[in-house]
């Protein structure tokens, strides 16, 4: 004969284990939420990558405006100015802003440097190269341009993982043309 009490009891305590569990995760997942969302955000923070590629053929990628246009994809277009000097403008939401910057080969890599102003200093994208430890060439990429911090955090590793792309297999990755990066009348 089933002893219902018994049944009862255990699956309380089950019922009771579960909910304990429950809040445990709960309470860990918040403290992880508050130790992220209190973090300092500093976008400015280089970025790196690793392609495997010389170092020599990394710079001449970089030094390409048209290879700039597409690493930084829709939202920055580069395009010569002059001799040794780049025209960048940024699509934001709120418009477009334009700069120039000059191009110098520095021991670490290229730096594109604005015109500083007496009161503001001029963008600067600076890329800096190096051996890997196994082979091919870490990319650093740190962007000091009149962007939201974030925006320009995001977008200095998503130009590398561009630039990644495009110098080991010709092209870069996207969703466009692929049925779940269709859009859809009703989608909100």
């Amino acid at each position: 004969m089933v002893d219902f009490s018994r049944v009862v009891d255990n699956a309380s305590r089950v019922v009771n284990n579960a909910g304990k569990a429950v809040n445990n995760a709960g309470h860990s997942v918040g403290g992880f939420v508050r130790r992220v969302v209190d973090r300092p955000l500093d976008a400015r923070r280089p970025q790196t990558v690793t392609v495997t590629a010389p170092r020599a053929q990394v710079m001449q990628f970089w030094r390409n405006p048209e290879n700039l246009s597409r690493v930084f994809g829709d939202h920055v277009r580069v395009e010569t100015a002059e001799a040794n000097r780049l025209r960048w403008t940024w699509n934001a939401a709120g418009g477009s802003m334009i700069w120039e910057t000059r191009v110098d080969v520095t021991a670490e890599g290229l730096a594109f440097v604005g015109e500083d102003d007496a009161d503001t200093p001029g963008p600067r994208v600076v890329l800096a190269v190096a051996d890997a430890p196994r082979g091919g060439t870490e990319m650093t990429l740190r962007a000091e341009v009149p962007g939201p911090d974030l925006v320009t955090g995001a977008l200095t590793f998503t130009a590398l993982y561009r630039a990644r792309a495009l110098m080991q297999t010709g092209e870069i990755p996207t969703l466009q043309g692929s049925p779940s990066a269709r859009e859809s009348k009703g989608d909100l």
